[in-house]
């Protein structure tokens, strides 16, 4: 992928991309899940994360695939292509709005130009982000070091999980971590009290971080 993967993500935090909200709002149903909880979409219905944040693997939570992306519909790959199992786990407290096929349709590709326009863009954007991925675990050559592989991980866990690139370079150094993994061990530190964290930089450590980390 081209280097400049950064502004590409930037970019995309930049969009407005949400004017379709409130129809979806207007008629869905509020699910709450709570940390750590796995969800499986409901075959009929499409969800969108309204609150928290949560990663997506094949199959199971083994096969961890990484973040969900901002704005990404919650079932729609499961219900175009119903032989893809997705499996999606809460990296903490979440609240999604539930809405059936039915309604995503009508919104989207009979009510405005522009949602289907957002809809498009996030599809986009949900490509590119999936290529990504493909060629950090494929590529032999730019990340193949093992600093280089930690550099887009660490660029995406400081962007959503608050902590700034250089607390996130003290605390995991130069470990070939997965960003999927990234997120949990942040989030594990933040919740387990390991470290204070406030307004996107490391404040202190508060407590000796284990081996596991």
């Amino acid at each position: 992928m081209n280097p400049s993967f950064g502004d590409i993500y930037d970019r995309y935090q930049k969009l407005t991309l949400t004017t379709h909200l409130p129809a979806v709002i207007a008629c869905s149903e509020t699910l709450s899940l709570g940390k750590d909880q796995g969800f499986i979409p409901q075959p009929g219905y499409l969800y969108f994360l309204l609150q928290g944040q949560m990663t997506l693997a094949f199959g199971d939570e083994q096969n961890l695939v990484g973040i969900v992306i901002a704005h990404m519909p919650l079932g729609l790959l499961e219900h175009y292509c119903p032989s893809v199992a997705l499996y999606y786990q809460c990296l903490g407290e979440c609240q999604l709005a539930k809405i059936t096929a039915s309604d995503f349709e009508r919104i989207f590709f009979h009510s405005s130009p522009g949602y289907m326009q957002e809809l498009t863009t996030i599809l986009a954007y949900m490509g590119i982000f999936a290529l990504d991925a493909h060629y950090e675990r494929g590529s032999q050559t730019q990340l193949s070091d093992p600093l280089n592989r930690c550099c887009r991980a660490i660029y995406i866990a400081a962007k959503l999980m608050g902590v700034s690139m250089r607390a996130c370079r003290h605390l995991l150094l130069n470990e070939p971590i997965s960003r999927a993994a990234m997120y949990q061990v942040l989030a594990a530190l933040r919740e387990g009290g390991y470290i204070t964290v406030k307004k996107g930089k490391l404040i202190s450590i508060d407590r000796h971080i284990p081996e596991k980390f």
